[in-house]
């Protein structure tokens, strides 16, 4: 097939072929916006088939059909990421390979729509992109770096005064308790990240009309009826996974997965120690390995990338 000999060999840029692929060569990077607004949906049936079809007979014309339908998710997912101050058309390029990686390892027996694994592979795609080419963490970045790179602005909005330039001791102390990093950490990221923000009314790029500024990417990010429906769909296959998988725990690995993972309220090292008559110590030791069992089992059941279930 040319496109996966293409995209195996590396020898093209996704998006200039994928564009030439839908016949639309003259669409640039801002109207390609409006242009995924406005491709087809395809119901799940629709998916299944174009989906079988290319796995089987290699059909480029199916493969076509679906980048098009998924170009809105790919869109999507990379607005998100517009303020780390990388070209957008290269966070949509990343998540068109993104798709591609999906569509190669998806499971059709699996009950789940694509959008459910394809989501994943997007945003793994593009923060591996960003985390690459962003000098803050480009070098020895660690899954600690990473989950602060991605998630201390949000969180920070959460707990904290939006007019506050830096956090006070409270506010890392809980940071530091969601993201398992040290304060120290939290505070040298908030730094840097605070001089790399750059404005939402930078030029972007420019066609021959009008400058593109990145707040008029950020727009119209609220999920349609169709996605909302599978999106739930989706939340509630993975439930089911979950829920099988603890079925292979002891009654004590259960009760202190649940009680500090899948409840709203976790509760302490020390509540459960007293609990279950046990130090905190040793509820801490069987946490770890509940979790490996677990990770191990649902892998079984899903067939999902190591990290799927994180967010």
């Amino acid at each position: 097939m040319q496109f996966l000999h293409i995209y195996n060999n590396c020898k093209i840029y996704f998006i200039a072929y994928f564009l030439i692929m839908i016949n639309q060569k003259s669409i640039i990077i801002n109207n390609l916006i409006e242009y995924s607004s406005k491709a087809k949906i395809l119901s799940k049936e629709e998916e299944y088939k174009l989906i079988k079809n290319w796995k089987d007979l290699g059909n480029e014309e199916d493969l076509q059909k679906i980048l098009k339908s998924y170009l809105r998710l790919v869109v999507s997912i990379a607005r998100k990421h517009i303020n780390y101050g990388l070209p957008f058309e290269d966070l949509i390029n990343e998540g068109i390979v993104g798709i591609i990686h999906a569509l190669k390892k998806f499971d059709l027996s699996k009950d789940f729509r694509l959008s459910t694994y394809a989501s994943w592979w997007i945003r793994a795609n593009i923060q591996d992109y960003i985390l690459k080419n962003w000098s803050i963490v480009k070098n020895g970045s660690t899954a600690g770096q990473k989950a602060l790179f991605f998630n201390l602005k949000k969180l920070k909005k959460q707990i904290t005064n939006p007019s506050i330039d830096f956090m006070g001791e409270n506010e890392l102390k809980i940071i530091s308790g969601i993201l398992k990093v040290n304060k120290f950490d939290i505070q040298n990221m908030e730094s840097r990240l605070q001089a790399g923000d750059q404005s939402l009314n930078q030029t972007v790029y420019e066609d021959q009309n009008r400058n593109i500024e990145l707040i008029s990417l950020l727009k119209d990010e609220n999920p349609n009826q169709e996605q909302t429906t599978q999106a739930s769909i989706d939340g509630n296959l993975k439930k089911k996974w979950i829920n099988q998988a603890l079925n292979y725990l002891k009654d004590r690995e259960k009760i202190i997965i649940t009680s500090r993972k899948l409840e709203e309220k976790a509760k302490t090292l020390e509540e459960l120690g007293n609990d279950l008559g046990i130090s905190k110590e040793r509820v801490r030791q069987i946490e770890r390995a509940a979790l490996y069992k677990l990770q191990k089992k649902l892998l079984e059941i899903s067939n999902q990338p190591k990290d799927f279930f994180i967010n």
